[in-house]
């Protein structure tokens, strides 16, 4: 992955009608944590950690000027988002009510289309498919160990040797008894090195889950 470094076009700072929040980054700031304006935006962050495609991010990357029925207004993404592929998104997180109010859909159309024959791209994500579930609890429980693994490959591979199908994590954890830790199993499912289906069921000791290090 390349590093990346930006700096955001708006500094925030504490604020009465904003909850102003610390995130732990991976992928963006070169692993430092960043601000963001809310929890949903943390939240977000979540989904862009996960995401293979994703390889950077940038909270409030720059500030563009967008013309609205021949006015002039600033306009802020709240993200611009790399991919692996090249492509680039400029993304917009919004409680959907606040989003589909007519001065918002006026400026993001407008922004939209101030982004044609350009290499970026404009995304408005809102709450409903941020805090969609089972997905989201299971990207808040894993993420720790994502961003602090546990992680030997050689004992990754020697556990994985020969356990070729699914089967409950608590089976799985008592085949591997004291060749590993729940913590180093839980890095693996954070990693993707074993797998389960984050859609559609929590995780839980009778979660199904399979190796996937060849």
């Amino acid at each position: 992955m390349r590093l990346i470094m930006n700096t955001p076009a708006r500094k925030l700072k504490k604020s009465a009608v904003k909850n102003i929040v610390r995130f732990p980054s991976i992928k963006a700031n070169g692993g430092k944590s960043i601000l963001v304006e809310s929890i949903l935006e943390s939240k977000y962050c979540l989904h862009l950690e996960f995401d293979s495609s994703v390889e950077t991010y940038f909270p409030q990357p720059r500030t563009f000027t967008v013309s609205v029925d021949d006015h002039h207004r600033t306009y802020t993404p709240d993200f611009e988002v790399c991919y692996v592929s090249g492509l680039r998104k400029y993304v917009e997180v919004k409680p959907l009510e606040r989003a589909q109010g007519r001065r918002y859909q006026e400026l993001f159309t407008s922004f939209e289309n101030s982004l044609e024959n350009t290499d970026a791209g404009f995304l408005m994500v809102d709450e409903i498919e941020i805090y969609r579930q089972p997905l989201l609890s299971n990207y808040e429980k894993l993420y720790q160990y994502r961003k602090r693994p546990t992680l030997d490959m050689r004992n990754l591979y020697l556990c994985a040797e020969g356990i070729d199908i699914s089967m409950p994590l608590s089976r799985m954890m008592a085949i591997l008894g004291d060749r590993t830790s729940l913590r180093e199993v839980y890095s693996w499912l954070a990693l993707g090195y074993l797998k389960f289906d984050m859609n559609l069921e929590h995780l839980t000791m009778t979660t199904e889950v399979r190796f996937d290090v060849y």
